[in-house]
């Protein structure tokens, strides 16, 4: 009799770990770049949407977003935050890559990304900045790709501008002490930088583009996604409703900004909380594509069949 409760004992304590391991969330390394184009996750994480829907994130701080198509196939990041540029130069270079979801879109009367120019470099019109020096935070990333269509959309070439690469970070203090003369960058860094008086607005230039362009979306190997079909569709899931959350509560937004783009409270309080769309369109993926072939990163059209994930 002892033996069989022993017996009974064992089978369930294997159920029990058989139950426990089906039980434990996914784990996914989650990048993002420090830009609120990526605000609906910050939401996700910070109100524990993430977790509801049975994954454990650890959100991991991506400097350059160059680098992440490389990190999402070697398998060190699950889930990433490339441009747009990068993440279409990288499937058409032979990366299989998915987008899962969508974050920050474009508002023409929104104002958190622009383009500065330093006190005395007689910069007022995109013609003006032919034969300058303009750092921006990545090349052929979002807001480099965006301010060369931006300046052809206004009649000057970007071809005679010279563009240098510079942490978000960095940028006013390089563009202050005259190592260029402008700089295109995004809040909170364009806050920051107007505060400190380090330089002065001269466009709204991605808001000058329109509406609903996708600023930040979020992606995956097509091998992982494939393989963790639950996970990828929860990570969707927790997208929307955080997403709707940060619509319906504007105070939650603006305090998940605040746990992972670390800011002074009076800078993060004057920080203008970006239009999130956390599904991804064919024509976003349209609009992107002509950008980019028009500027010579990529060669061909992109399929929005083939790179969106459903």
């Amino acid at each position: 009799m002892f033996k069989r409760i022993l017996s009974y004992a064992g089978v369930g304590g294997i159920a029990l770990a058989l139950m426990s391991g089906a039980m434990a969330a996914t784990k996914i390394k989650l990048g993002y770049s420090a830009s609120t184009a990526f605000a609906n996750a910050y939401v996700a994480a910070d109100q524990g949407l993430f977790a509801k829907h049975g994954l454990d994130v650890e959100m991991i701080l991506v400097p350059n977003s160059s680098t992440t198509p490389a990190a999402l196939i070697a398998d060190s990041l699950q889930i990433g935050p490339p441009t747009a540029p990068v993440t279409l130069q990288a499937m058409e270079n032979g990366l299989d890559l998915v987008i899962l979801g969508g974050g920050g879109i474009t508002d023409r009367n929104a104002s958190e990304v622009g383009v500065l120019a330093r006190e005395g470099s007689g910069i007022k019109t995109a013609k003006d900045f032919e034969g300058k020096k303009v750092g921006t935070p990545g090349l052929n990333a979002f807001l480099h790709v965006m301010f060369r269509e931006w300046m052809t959309r206004n009649g000057a070439d970007w071809k005679k501008t010279t563009f240098v690469e510079s942490p978000f970070a960095q940028l006013g203090d390089v563009m202050k002490a005259g190592q260029v003369d402008a700089v295109v960058t995004g809040d909170p860094f364009k806050t920051r930088a107007l505060e400190a008086k380090q330089g002065y607005l001269v466009a709204n230039y991605v808001s000058d583009m329109g509406d609903g362009i996708a600023t930040g979306w979020f992606v995956a190997s097509r091998k992982w996604a494939t393989q963790n079909k639950e996970a990828a569709k929860a990570f969707q899931t927790a997208l929307n409703e955080a997403t709707a959350l940060a619509k319906k509560d504007p105070a939650v937004l603006r305090k998940a900004i605040g746990a992972y783009i670390k800011l002074p409270e009076g800078v993060l309080a004057q920080v203008q909380l970006p239009a999130l769309q956390p599904d991804v369109t064919p024509e976003q993926i349209n609009d992107w594509s002509k950008i980019c072939v028009s500027q010579g990163l990529t060669k061909k059209p992109t399929d929005p069949a083939r790179v969106l994930w459903k």
